[in-house]
């Protein structure tokens, strides 16, 4: 057992024996054979005994010999010998004897171990693992179990020893049972499947039939392999008889469905046919309509004809769709004609407000008439509403600028008595270069007034006076002629004669540029020269040019140069914005390029005039394009900015501020400057937006306070609970009291811990409170210790009385008891809390009166106190071990074994609080009832009193310790 060092004394070594050097040499001698056999049974060479089990001829010596084997190999000998040594050993053994010996009687477990694994006997197996001390043991010999018997008496006995063997066991059995009925098992398996397959095609539902073939297929697969023959020819002949059926049944059934499925098909194509012709009047296209048609017609005779009947309905169906598609496809060609007349208004409409000359009010009337009908023709027609829309917007455009032509001709009207006397006046001064620009803008005013529809009443006056004042304007036209020609006489002498004057190269060049700007101006101002004067001229500037010529080159090449670069410029601006992608351009870069292009275009000298203007065109053409790119970026960056500053400014007011800081911050990475504006604006923005932000932070920081805020209201109040539980642990007296104000402040507590407090704070507030929650536990122990010790006095002294009562009735020599013996000391005592206490000692005393009145009682408790006697020491002997106080000598084993079952229990049933089962004990002690007087056993149990008092009060203190 395994508390049988504590019953038994230690095991003394019988002897000791030291065996000589020469033991083996003895044991392997022919000398005397009992000095032989002696050292046979003292030999440890296993290896030697194992020899001279096999080569010896002495049956004597073998069997010592086997008998020393054994014991060594079991451990029961031999202690010097190591595991490993015998382990090595009996793998080589053999004698299934010996092995069936070493499992059953091994002293270590690897060596019954590795017996078990090499034993086939079912009795010592079934006896392994039932009664050996290891469960792997146990379990290796279950493993290698297969008979019945043995598994069944291993179930029957083995009980709740060891659950794995009964289990490992019971599902051996199981396995054999089922092998024995596997059988039988297949046998009905195999006849149910026969019969099913044999009743199928019988009700004609060859579709779920032939599902369930290949279910009953699949079941009988898994037990083919273990399916008699005969099974398995009546399985495969109702197979084959059912599959036979089917594949008739299908072939007739194919048939069927072949024509039926080419009557389908063909009726399905000709609905098919009829549906499309029914959507080819709603095409929108009038070829659309006639391709569809065409195709659809052929597609129907195609196909070959169904029963007259039906083919009829068809026929006349179909006929009908292409009826309706012929006539949308006239409607849809006619209405494309009016269309093209449409668009052919439109573009001359179009052609006529591109011409820079007045408008011919009844032409343009007529066109806008025209137009019209044609567009309300086509109202309903989508197809048109493109021409419609474009012409509606032309008419309006030609309205405006006829009512605009109205006006101005209005306007010059008014104006043309004015000019004309301000004409008559240039005229009558011989002012040539002004009357005429203003004889010209009264024609044109004439023919404006006249095309505008205005009455023509209203000109003619008016036209009668600028004709009588044409004929003084062509005398003064003739004048500037011949005075033109003055001039140019002039220039022709100052260029033949800058032809001979010797002057630098330089000024020769720039006179000549002079002279030939003078000349044109001449042209300019007056009429054509004649041809004689302009040879002259002509002559002699090529006279002046060739003398020059040096000079024109280098400037012509200096020229080029600057076109060229111009050009460089002009091809890497437009080479460099038609390769940058827009939607993910670098802006830096973007504005860095056009600082550098700009500078780089200041710098390029001039160039010949003509190729300067087409340059300069190009240029500006590129870097406006440049500039339009960065000014809508820019407006977009500010509108972005705009947009995000009232995006802060909403988030100043939002619910949920920590959303709304974190959205903030989210917007503040959003704020980027692409292309800048004036720095005025951006920092306006910029002020603002900060502005925006600084409300939505400053929400946080009011928040931060108020948090602060309640979070020393939070601590405040908890200290203030610390603060009371400290006061009430002081100030209360009464243990009831005192734990219901503690289970109320615990409440409070863990209603308050869900309050946040400062973090700082909390592990002192928290070592605060359980520093007053100890206090508060050590003063109801006390409080409760303290009346805990006045109940159990009260208890001592009622069963004082009570047993005082009792040893007078016990006592022959005493005087009779009087009933009201004591009576006043009993009523003036209080009742003890505990009911069932309380009426114990009630009938305890109320018995003992019995008694001393009725001899019969009498009598009986005289029994009870032999028996409480026996009970009382029981009872002490208890308490003692409970209270770990020391019993007499004499009782020593008596307590021993007390103590181990005592301790059989704790590990059993868990760990229980011996000081609270002492008292519990002594509770009982005093409540047992009558009982020879014994001074010893009230010594003893005092003792135990003054222990268990110290006990508690060192247990309680351990106990506030540890809170």
């Amino acid at each position: 057992m395994l508390f049988d060092r504590f019953l038994k004394k230690t095991r003394q070594a019988i002897e000791q024996r030291r065996p000589p050097e020469n033991l083996l040499e003895l044991a392997l001698g022919r000398g005397d054979r009992g000095v032989r056999l002696d050292a046979l049974r003292r030999l440890t060479s296993l290896p030697h005994l194992r020899a001279i089990l096999t080569d010896d001829d002495d049956a004597a010596v073998r069997e010592i010999a086997f008998a020393r084997y054994r014991s060594l190999l079991a451990g029961t000998e031999g202690a010097e010998l190591s595991l490993a040594d015998r382990l090595a050993e009996l793998a080589a053994v053999a004698d299934l004897r010996l092995l069936e010996h070493l499992a059953r009687e091994g002293t270590d477990g690897p060596v019954r171990r590795a017996a078990i694994e090499r034993i086939a006997s079912p009795a010592v197996l079934a006896d392994c693992a039932l009664h050996d001390s290891l469960t792997a043991n146990r379990g290796a010999a279950v493993a290698r179990l297969e008979d019945r018997q043995c598994l069944e008496q291993v179930v029957r006995q083995i009980g709740k020893k060891d659950k794995a063997v009964y289990r490992v066991a019971r599902e051996k059995l199981r396995r054999q049972l089922e092998r024995d009925e596997e059988p039988r098992r297949i046998a009905a398996r195999c006849a149910d499947l026969c019969e099913r397959a044999e009743r199928l095609g019988h009700l004609q539902q060859w579709t779920q039939d032939r599902a369930l073939l290949e279910h009953l297929d699949g079941q009988w697969a898994q037990i083919a392999a273990q399916a008699e023959p005969e099974w398995e020819r009546r399985y495969g002949a109702a197979r084959a008889q059912f599959i036979a059926a089917e594949a008739a049944y299908r072939a007739a059934n194919a048939a069927q469905l072949a024509a039926q499925e080419s009557r389908t098909a063909l009726r399905a194509a000709r609905e098919t046919l009829i549906v499309e012709a029914a959507g080819i009047a709603a095409l929108d296209a009038a070829a659309a309509i006639r391709t569809a048609r065409d195709l659809v017609a052929a597609a129907w005779k195609d196909l070959e004809p169904l029963p007259d009947a039906e083919q009829r309905g068809l026929d006349q169906r179909f006929n009908q769709h292409l009826e309706a598609a012929q006539t949308a496809w006239q409607t849809l060609t006619e209405r494309g004609r009016q269309c093209e007349r449409l668009r052919n208004v439109v573009a001359r409409a179009e052609q006529v407000l591109k011409e820079s000359k007045p408008l011919d009010l009844p032409q343009t009337l007529a066109l806008i008439e025209q137009g019209r009908t044609l567009a309300l023709g086509l109202a309903a027609d989508a197809s048109a509403a493109q021409p419609c829309a474009a012409f509606s917007a032309l008419v309006e455009r030609l309205q405006a600028r006829l009512q605009g032509q109205r006006r101005h001709a209005e306007q010059r009207l008014a104006e043309i008595p004015a000019r004309l006397d301000a004409l008559a006046a240039l005229v009558e001064a011989g002012e040539l270069k002004k009357a005429d620009p203003i004889h010209q803008s009264l024609q044109a005013a004439l023919d404006l007034i006249a095309s505008s529809g205005l009455p023509k009443g209203a000109t003619a006056d008016l036209g009668a006076r600028l004709r009588a004042l044409s004929p003084r304007l062509r005398d003064l036209q003739h004048w500037r002629r011949w005075g033109a020609d003055q001039h140019r006489e002039a220039l022709c002498a100052a260029m033949e004669a800058l032809c001979g004057q010797d002057l630098p190269l330089a000024a020769v060049a720039e006179r000549l540029h002079v002279l030939k700007t003078d000349w044109q101006e001449v042209e300019r101002a007056g009429s054509p020269a004649n041809k004689p004067l302009w040879e002259r001229f002509h002559q002699a500037s090529a006279a002046v040019a060739e003398r020059v010529r040096p000079l024109l080159a280098l400037q012509a090449a200096e020229q080029d140069s600057n076109r060229a670069a111009r050009e460089q410029v002009c091809g890497e601006l437009e080479t460099f914005l038609s390769r940058i992608d827009w939607e993910r351009v670098e802006w830096k870069r973007v504005m860095r390029a056009e600082r550098e292009v700009r500078h780089a275009w200041s710098l390029i000298g001039p160039c010949e005039p003509r190729e300067r203007r087409r340059l300069e065109r190009r240029y500006h053409e590129a870097i406006t394009s440049m500039d339009q790119r960065l000014e809508a970026e820019r407006a977009r960056n500010q509108g972005l900015k705009r947009g995000l500053i009232e995006r802060v400014r909403t988030l100043a007011e939002h619910p949920d501020l920590d959303a709304a800081i974190n959205e903030t911050k989210d917007l503040q990475r959003q704020w980027c400057t692409t292309v800048p504006a004036r720095q005025r604006d951006e920092n306006r923005l910029w002020q603002s937006f900060r502005a925006a932000c600084d409300l939505v932070f400053e929400r946080r920081a009011a928040q931060h306070q108020a948090q602060r805020g309640e979070l020393a209201a939070n601590l405040a109040a908890r200290e203030a609970l610390c603060d009371e539980a400290l006061a009430c642990a002081e100030s209360q007296t009464d243990p009831r009291r005192l734990a219901a104000a503690q289970r109320d402040l615990e409440q409070r507590w863990r209603e308050a811990e869900s309050i946040p407090v400062p973090r700082p704070a909390v592990a002192a507030l928290n070592r605060r409170w359980q520093e007053a929650l100890g206090r508060l536990n050590q003063r109801r122990q006390a409080l409760e210790d303290v009346a805990g010790r006045a109940l159990f006095d009260l208890l001592i002294h009622r069963a004082a009385l009570c047993e005082a009562l009792e040893e007078r009735l016990l006592d022959p020599a005493a005087a009779p008891v009087d009933p009201g013996l004591g009576e006043q000391e009993w009523a003036s005592l209080p009742e003890l809390p505990d009911r069932g206490q309380q009426e114990a000692l009630e009938e305890r005393r109320r018995a003992a009166l019995e008694a001393a009145t009725d001899p019969a009682r009498l009598a009986a408790l005289h029994d009870l106190a032999v028996a409480n006697r026996e009970r009382r020491e029981r009872l002490c002997l208890e308490l003692e071990v409970a209270a770990g106080v020391e019993s007499p000598p004499a009782l020593a084993q008596e307590r021993l074994r007390l103590q181990v079952s005592r301790l059989a229990e704790r590990m059993s049933e868990g760990e229980a609080d011996s000081l609270r089962g002492a008292a519990d004990l002594l509770r009982a002690w005093y409540l047992l009832g009558p009982a020879p007087r014994d001074a010893a056993l009230q010594t003893r149990v005092e003792r135990v009193r003054q222990a268990l008092a110290v006990g508690a009060s060192g247990g309680r203190a351990a106990e506030s310790e540890a809170g």
